[in-house]
């Protein structure tokens, strides 16, 4: 079965196939403008509404930590031309730092919970990402 859903004002396809060999199902969503796959491998459930759940989740999830590095890398590109920007999480954090001319003296981090909140606005924090940066940014080598 394949379902059309709407994620932060973008549509997807979200496809169910199974039941595999071990009775669980597999559920794949992609991008309809651009035909990306969210995921590399397809999120898995023991029912095909729980495959379908745990997709949607995961591309709230996604979609998340991409609206909020969109944000970063354009306050970036405004504070610290020339640098890249570099996401790592881990269980509760998503942290973001710089590479290239630019450094962080302490990255920016954010709660994954509130990244993953389906009500966070990522515009909201464009003030904070820019006090951040106008306070840690230092070139490289210093």
């Amino acid at each position: 079965m394949a379902d059309e859903v709407v994620v932060f004002g973008r549509r997807f396809t979200v496809t169910v196939e199974g039941p595999d060999a071990d009775r669980r199902y597999s559920a794949t969503i992609r991008e309809i403008a651009t035909g990306r796959l969210l995921t590399r491998a397809p999120v898995r459930g023991r029912s095909a509404s729980d495959a379908w759940q745990r997709a949607l989740e995961v591309a709230h999830n996604l979609l998340g930590i991409e609206r909020l590095q969109e944000i970063v890398v354009e306050v970036a590109g405004e504070l610290a031309p020339g640098a890249s920007v570099q996401l790592e999480e881990d269980a509760r954090t998503i942290r973001a730092d710089l590479a290239g001319p630019w450094r962080l003296a302490v990255p920016l981090a954010f709660d994954r919970e509130l990244v993953y909140d389906p009500a966070f606005e990522p515009e909201s924090a464009r003030p904070l990402i820019w006090a951040h940066l106008r306070t840690h940014l230092r070139p490289e080598g210093s």
